[in-house]
Parts: structure tokens; sequence; C-alpha cells
């Protein structure tokens, strides 16, 4: 089972301000409390990722291996319809910049804490593309394509599948649990599943036209 010491080197700040609620061309931040997130974001980062393909029954929705998960859910079962193998993945971005930005907030410097909270965000979801490119690389040398990444939550894959499908990606080897209310945690985490095939090919993914949460605040 791969592991991924992924690395930040820069964070897409335009990306911290959407997912801090804001226009990206919005002057509500003074620049410099943006740089000063992004640098705090940078040193607190922990990055780490594992990863794994197994074969997939995607004429019963099972993915296979030592712990063997039938998905439930129509969309996730449409999604990996013609994928003879699914790579599954999980990262993180550790909990040290959540208790900075806790911190922060706790401190009343609340531009700071938001800020630093959206920089994770970005953070995590960085490395969870960083790790997508490598599978596509592996992918390809194999002659296979993949579809766009798919993680619980989405579309109408219960969240409640969060717990066995971290059990079955192994993600405690990173520090990745899953919290009671079927969250990750840290809480700057991602789990997710990418389709493999030798005859599909990735289109971009919809992401909010799939979604269920039709009240999430990043929705486009």
């Amino acid at each position: 089972m791969p592991f991924y010491n992924g690395t930040l080197f820069q964070i897409n700040e335009k990306e911290m301000l959407r997912y801090a609620g804001m226009n990206p061309s919005s002057k509500d931040f003074p620049p410099e409390e943006v740089s000063s997130a992004v640098r705090e974001a940078l040193a607190l980062a922990e990055p780490r990722g594992i990863w794994q393909v197994l074969p997939y029954d995607n004429e019963n929705g099972i993915i296979c291996g030592d712990f063997p998960m039938k998905l439930e859910g129509n969309a996730i079962k449409h999604h990996l319809a013609n994928s003879s193998s699914v790579a599954v993945l999980a990262v993180t971005v550790g909990d040290e910049i959540e208790k900075q930005s806790d911190a922060h907030f706790k401190a009343g410097e609340y531009v700071k804490g938001l800020l630093l909270d959206a920089a994770a965000t970005t953070s995590v979801e960085h490395l969870a593309d960083q790790v997508d490119e490598l599978i596509q690389k592996e992918a390809s040398k194999n002659g296979e394509k993949t579809v766009w990444r798919f993680s619980p939550g989405y579309g109408d894959w219960p969240i409640y599948q969060q717990k066995q499908f971290c059990q079955l990606i192994q993600a405690e080897k990173i520090g990745v649990s899953v919290t009671d209310h079927s969250m990750l945690f840290p809480r700057k985490s991602v789990s997710a599943i990418i389709g493999l095939s030798g005859t599909i090919q990735r289109d971009k993914p919809p992401k909010c036209s799939t979604c269920s949460f039709l009240n999430c605040q990043f929705r486009h």
C-alpha cells in the first residue's frame, strides 16, 4: 500500500478566499492578512496520504480486497459502471492547522482564524489533487484511464459509509479516523475513490450538479 508524503510549496489564494466565503476579487481582506495565513498554513501543515488500487465488481458494486465493501447509492455505482478496478485514497494535513485556527478565534482574531481555516481546506484539496495525479500516471502505465474522484457524501452515496470506506483504505495508518457522525478527523482530511478502466476517459467533474447538499456555501 503506497504512502504519499506530499509537499506544499504554495497555496492558491483565490481558492482560499472562495473557501472563506469571499469573492476572490474582493478587497475585504488585506493582502498582508491573506499572505500571513498562507505562511502560517504552510508552516503548520503535515501532509500525508495513502492509496491503493483494488479490483472492482461493477455488476454488484463491490470493492474487493482484504476488506470487501458493497457500495450504496446509485450515483457512485453509475459513476464506476465501466470500472474494472478502483483506486482508493485518503489524505490529511493534520490537526495543527485547525488547532491554531481555533486559537485565533478564541483570541478574538476572527479574520486570522477564518483565513487559516480556508488555507487548510485549500491545502488538503491540493494534496488530494497530487495523489489523484499520481494515480492517473500509474494507471496510464498500464494503458488505463481514470474517472474523476468521488467521495462519501457526494450525490446519494451515504456519508455513513465513510467509516467502512476508511477501514478499507486503512486510513488510520496516516492518522485519519472517522467520528461517530461519519466525519473525518483530523477535519482537514479527504477520502475518495477513483475508477480505472481501459476504455473510459476522464471528464470534468460536474461536482455541484451531482451533489444533494443543496445548502452548501461553496455551491456554484
